[in-house]
């Protein structure tokens, strides 16, 4: 099966993405809305209300991990090389939920051993984390992905992992119906997800992120990923079509739906697409992303150089450990050092977490998945599968 080493940069560049927006919330210019200030008057505004946001913009990159798990996870399906689901349950369960629990443990070890009091001096975001003690409720609801909890009491992120297991679970469900109806089934299926959760959450407490609901919200966008991978001979042949300028427009009509969330921030018909419909004009852009990465030679030798690669391959542990470097500095170095300087080292630290995680975390519990299921005992084509990369996506 093939690897799509241009999508492990893809999605480094999107694990990237949310760790830069975490950093920059530190600062109140940056979440405060001035969306009512003109460029000229206000500059910043350049990163925050135009496509540019897609440096920094999380919830964007959210929706492209979910694409792209997707893409990844049903290539097995359309090659006709799936496991039985026992065996893809345990390699979700080591390659996902392994990783995210060491980093839990790590997240409330830190939390006690750094916690002094509630920080008042950053923006009201950072000022209510860390603040509740764990307990045993808590946990439990965090070990198993029951129930809508908040999952901002150790490391903020985690909120995405529960849907990405959730709906890794009923994946290969999915993939019966989407293998046998292709896009006249899969794509009717995934806007239903998305309009009947949006429905039903005018009647169900959705006071977090982790709710079911939420979740088949989230379905949705698995499955666009995977039409993205069914079809992709013929998307491929599409944007190979295009000449460089008309290659050029399109990939800057794709930042521009992929950022849509912030551009005309505030304006009647922006609100209008608020909160659903704003997350399909953000996977319609990242899914043109998708289908250049692997279309172009051009982007895609670019995307398969070594600096990229190699933040593909930590990049679920950069995701899961960045918030816990830059809460465990703040509360250590808070007054000692200034928090620009606090943010800095907490970035190049993110790094050495990240790849920390990966070597001993990522890649033992990777293989731990191919010997309980058996993959050790005979050679296969390809060695690792993009499920070991792209696919564990947050």
């Amino acid at each position: 099966m093939q690897r799509y080493e241009q999508l492990d940069s893809l999605r480094g560049l999107a694990a990237l993405a949310v760790m830069v927006g975490h950093f920059l919330m530190v600062f109140t210019p940056i979440v405060q809305n001035t969306s009512g200030l003109g460029l000229l008057d206000y500059p910043l505004n350049l990163l925050k209300y135009t496509p540019l946001h897609a440096i920094w913009g999380g919830h964007e990159a959210v929706i492209m991990f979910f694409l792209l798990s997707g893409f990844v996870l049903s290539l097995p399906f359309f090659s006709n090389r799936q496991q039985t689901y026992t065996k893809y349950v345990i390699k979700r369960i080591c390659r996902i939920y392994i990783p995210f629990l060491v980093a839990l443990i790590i997240a409330i070890v830190m939390r006690e051993a750094v916690y002094v009091s509630k920080l008042t001096d950053l923006t009201s975001y950072y000022n209510n984390l860390w603040v509740i003690p764990p307990d045993f409720a808590s946990i439990i609801h965090h070990l198993l992905f029951v129930g809508n909890y908040n999952t901002t009491r150790y490391d903020p992120i985690l909120w995405t992992l529960v849907h990405e297991m959730r709906i890794s679970l009923l994946f290969p469900f999915i993939m019966f119906v989407i293998v046998k109806g292709g896009w006249k089934i899969g794509l009717p299926l995934a806007l239903g997800l998305s309009y009947g959760s949006e429905i039903l959450l005018d009647h169900f407490e959705t006071r977090f992120m982790t709710n079911f609901v939420v979740s088949l919200h989230y379905a949705a966008f698995f499955i666009v990923g995977a039409l993205l991978a069914k079809y992709q001979n013929e998307l491929k042949t599409v944007f190979s079509r295009l000449n460089g300028w008309w290659a050029m427009m399109m990939l800057v009509l794709a930042l521009c739906f992929y950022s849509f969330k912030w551009i005309g921030y505030g304006e009647d018909f922006h609100d209008m697409f608020m909160p659903h419909w704003g997350d399909w004009m953000t996977a319609i852009g990242a899914s043109i992303f998708i289908v250049a990465a692997v279309s172009s030679v051009r982007l895609s030798r670019q995307l398969q150089r070594k600096p990229l690669l190699f933040l593909g391959k930590i990049s679920y542990s950069l995701y899961l450990y960045h918030m816990i470097v830059l809460l465990s500095l703040v509360h250590l170095l808070s007054g000692e050092i200034d928090t620009p300087y606090i943010v800095m080292i907490a970035f190049i630290a993110s790094f050495g977490a990240g790849a920390l995680s990966y070597y001993f975390v990522e890649l033992p519990s990777i293989r731990l998945g191919k010997r309980l299921t058996g993959w050790g005992k005979k050679p296969v084509a390809v060695s690792g599968s993009l499920s070991e990369g792209v696919s564990s996506s947050m």
